[in-house]
């Protein structure tokens, strides 16, 4: 179920239930962009994010430049977006609103 390829209604649905999560169509998945107060809590948000990708076995592109770090979201194995992939990025938001909210923005 969570490999099955959601289709663009339901990709579009989902979305309206995240923050500032974007729909990166050619690349079929969803990235999110933060910035935050230094490079090592910049660090501590990847390791944390690592944690819960691992608990989901489900695990995201980083790109972290200093104090900014993007995650990109993708299901490979099914070449486009999936559930685990709305699952993981609501994950990442609930980590973020607990243990970043005062050090983290949205870009």
């Amino acid at each position: 179920m969570d490999k099955k390829q959601l289709s663009s209604l339901e990709i579009e649905q989902k979305l309206q239930g995240l923050d500032n999560w974007v729909l990166e169509a050619i690349s079929k998945s969803i990235c999110k962009e933060w910035e935050f107060e230094s490079f090592k809590t910049a660090m501590r948000f990847i390791v944390s994010v690592g944690d819960i990708a691992e608990k989901l076995n489900h695990h995201p592109e980083f790109v972290s430049v200093y104090t900014k770090v993007q995650i990109r979201l993708t299901t490979h194995d099914s070449s486009g977006l999936t559930n685990k992939d709305f699952n993981l990025a609501t994950e990442i938001d609930q980590l973020v609103e607990r243990d970043f909210r005062n050090v983290a923005k949205n870009r």
